[in-house]
């Protein structure tokens, strides 16, 4: 959406700030909203605010540090979150609990939906408002989905005095409604914006299609898809390829720059501008190191992440058992040489060159080493004292991993809290993910030269040599999941894809782990691995999020997530 639009007046703040329970059937708003109706611009305020129920990374923490991407200051991977103490994860931080939310927001949009039709608001254009708010909530239902499994359908708006209980319905029929939703919107959609359009970022008919993509690529998953129905391999490989063939996208030519600016790559984004930001570059840059500035231990990459970047020619660094892979060449001790381009375009890491430091001097090395004397008998650093890195340990604005978040920063962009914000755009849907989509979904159709053909085309345009063309069976699944670990990293699929495949109870099993790094007496550096989160067992509960308790205490007829009663 254009950047300088106002997105809300204190009008329809007013309006939206009466929604406090996701099924309240108070009719507390009725006033407000008979002024709404009666007044053009403001039902366009309406949509506006509409929007902001559709939850995206950059709400001040990316999805990375809730799975094994990055470490972060959250208990949320030590296994302690519940019922009781879920929402505190979520509606104002981080959309993990997003329950009370988007039901908040699916009631806007039925509001909208039956009163628009009385408006002043002129034909031609109830029905392009109608299409936008069928998608937005579309587009909130698919997040309830993915979160929470099967979730009610709630179509209409109660008022107070309806006697109604809510039933969660299946997956499958939330999906169905979800899909017949974006089906009829797309009647009223135009089919895109181009980067430039003052109208970019509002919903399109590929928008539409690629969160079909998205939505039939889980729901042909294992966790959804336990008998493997191939039917619904099918339908995730024809909602991408109807993607693909449109040739109205094409992969951004430098990956780095995907994330920084409007693009061709992107099919749907949420934008900013520095008058309406958001912090990313702030919360995710290191507060020490190079006097940069910021908040970078929010979301600091892990040791976990970086072991799978592979080498330049297209080697993983580890074997299946951890040991390292001599074909390889990598050295532990040495190990930022020779990696994916990949590495270098979303990790800042120890004698990476970034940015001017805080005062506009030289670029400064990312130095996060510590001095030591030698190594002790055990072979372990012998400090000299309190240095540099040492900050970090009680330092929570510093990351204890020792590197820091590349990805979607501007180099060139002061960082700070006072500047007004950001205006990097946070990426819904990408080319790059539709390619990743068709050869997942192709592989499980049995068509592994298509499967590899498009995984080719993502690592040709990060500079990584293609796929061995040996590789088949289980190993070329492998092959095609990792992809999308690397090129999709920090975008807040991670989170998902090792719950809808059910890697989870060995993935979300694995510590978090970071890397000390020490300075020599001969200014050699020494490396030395660290586990920064101990890891509880994993327990199949954690495939789904739970529903707060208080939600549940409502006593609305609605069933806590599997495992979590």
């Amino acid at each position: 959406m254009h950047k300088n639009i106002i997105w809300i007046s204190l009008f329809i703040l007013a309006l939206f700030s009466c929604e406090k329970d996701y099924l309240d059937i108070t009719p507390s708003d009725r006033i407000v909203s008979e002024q709404v109706w009666g007044d053009a611009n403001l039902v366009e305020l309406y949509v506006n605010q509409l929007y902001q129920g559709v939850p995206h990374g950059f709400e001040r923490h990316l999805w990375s540090k809730y799975c094994d991407e990055a470490y972060g200051d959250n208990t949320w991977l030590l296994g302690t979150w519940n019922a009781d103490n879920i929402s505190g994860f979520g509606q104002s931080s981080n959309w993990i609990d997003y329950y009370e939310r988007g039901y908040q927001y699916i009631r806007q949009s039925n509001i909208f939906l039956q009163e628009i039709e009385n408006s002043v608001v002129e034909a031609d254009r109830q029905q392009e408002l109608t299409a936008q708010v069928r998608f937005i909530r579309a587009f909130v239902y698919a997040n309830l989905l993915w979160r929470y499994g099967g979730v009610p359908i709630v179509d209409e708006v109660y008022e107070l005095g309806d006697e109604v209980q809510f039933a969660r319905n299946s997956y499958d029929e939330v999906l169905n409604y979800i899909i017949t939703e974006l089906d009829a919107s797309m009647n009223s959609l135009p089919d895109q914006y181009a980067p430039n359009d003052g109208d970019f970022g509002r919903a399109t008919k590929h928008a539409a299609m690629a969160l079909k993509s998205r939505l039939y690529l889980y729901a042909a998953s294992e966790l959804e898809n336990p008998e493997g129905d191939v039917s619904k391999w099918q339908k995730a490989a024809d909602a991408a390829k109807a993607i693909i063939d449109l040739g109205a996208y094409a992969l951004e030519p430098e990956y780095e720059n995907t994330f920084l600016d409007e693009n061709n790559e992107q099919i749907y984004v949420r934008t900013f501008s520095q008058t309406n930001g958001h912090l990313v570059t702030f919360l995710n840059t290191n507060h020490t190191y190079g006097g940069w500035g910021g908040w970078g231990g929010r979301n600091a990459p892990s040791q976990n992440l970086i072991e799978d970047y592979e080498t330049a020619d297209g080697e993983l660094i580890l074997n299946a058992d951890g040991s390292i892979n001599e074909a390889s060449g990598y050295d532990p001790q040495n190990p930022y040489v020779n990696r994916d381009p990949r590495f270098y375009q979303s990790v800042i890491f120890q004698g990476d060159i970034f940015r001017p430091d805080a005062r506009g001097a030289a670029s400064p090395e990312y130095d996060v080493s510590q001095e030591a004397t030698g190594l002790d008998g055990n072979g372990d650093p012998i400090l000299t004292g309190i240095t540099g890195i040492d900050c970090y340990k009680v330092n929570g604005d510093n990351s204890r991993t020792s590197y820091s978040l590349k990805k979607f920063i501007d180099k060139n962009l002061i960082i700070s809290r006072s500047n007004g914000g950001y205006p990097q755009p946070w990426i819904f849907f990408r080319l790059g993910e539709i390619y990743l989509n068709y050869a997942e979904a192709m592989y499980e159709l049995g068509d592994e030269s298509a499967a590899k053909q498009y995984v080719n085309l993502i690592r040709q345009r990060a500079g990584m040599p293609d796929l061995d063309e040996s590789l088949t069976g289980e190993a070329l699944r492998d092959r095609i999941r990792h992809e999308r670990r690397i090129e999709l990293v920090f975008e807040g699929h991670r989170f998902f894809d090792i719950r809808r495949w059910k890697i989870a109870p060995e993935v979300e099993s694995e510590d978090i782990r970071g890397v000390d790094i020490f300075k020599m007496p001969d200014n050699s550096l020494y490396y030395v691995d660290k586990v920064l989160i101990e890891r509880p067992e994993w327990q199949d509960k954690f495939y789904y999020i739970p529903i707060p308790r208080s939600e549940i205490n409502k006593n609305t007829g609605v069933v806590q997530s599997p495992g979590w009663e």
